[in-house]
């Protein structure tokens, strides 16, 4: 009892320390919301605040000239019971995020609208980047009210050139870019 006392308890603060270091980067949800606004045409409206801790290599990729690009996608989802969920992707929303030396200021662009906007803090950039307001998502079909369907929305953020090798290398590691976990919300 005594030894599990002095090597279960310095071993759990341990993963605990190494979790909270960890914890500081990565993409989080921090509210979502869906409402549904029409009941004849089946039609929704998302809302998000997503919210981006990048890692300190993409933060340098960013300030040395690397265009970050990030894709916040919104499905549909079907539960089958002898495989794997079925998903169709309804939507996406795409922007693009780049430094500009010369007037230190970040370049946001949403690449299907084409707006762009321009900050003089990383955390404001990311912060309007990670913000979803009532984005209208197309009209599904009326067996979508099963009880077996679901929409889930998730965020991936990746620097738009990496070279071969660390194409590769970020298949298997965080580094080179960032994804977030996948919410999702049951439809009735």
């Amino acid at each position: 009892m005594v030894i599990a006392r002095l090597v279960v308890k310095p071993l759990i603060l341990l993963v605990l320390i190494a979790q909270l270091a960890v914890a500081g980067e990565g993409i989080f949800f921090k509210r979502h919301s869906l409402h549904k606004v029409d009941d004849v045409n089946n039609v929704y409206l998302v809302s998000a605040q997503i919210d981006f801790q990048l890692t300190q290599y993409l933060e340098k990729a960013l300030l040395n000239g690397v265009t970050l690009k990030t894709r916040i996608f919104i499905g549909l989802g079907e539960h089958r019971r002898w495989w794997w969920n079925k998903t169709d992707y309804l939507s996406s929303i795409n922007y693009r995020l780049k430094y500009h030396a010369l007037s230190r200021h970040y370049l946001l662009t949403r690449a299907d609208t084409n707006e762009n906007w321009n900050y003089r803090s990383l955390s404001t950039a990311l912060h309007y980047m990670g913000r979803v307001v009532n984005y209208k998502l197309p009209r599904l079909s009326e067996n979508t009210q099963d009880g077996n369907h679901y929409l889930f929305m998730g965020v991936k953020l990746t620097p738009s050139t990496l070279r071969l090798p660390l194409k590769i290398q970020s298949l298997f590691g965080d580094d080179y870019g960032m994804r977030s976990g996948v919410i999702s919300w049951p439809l009735r």
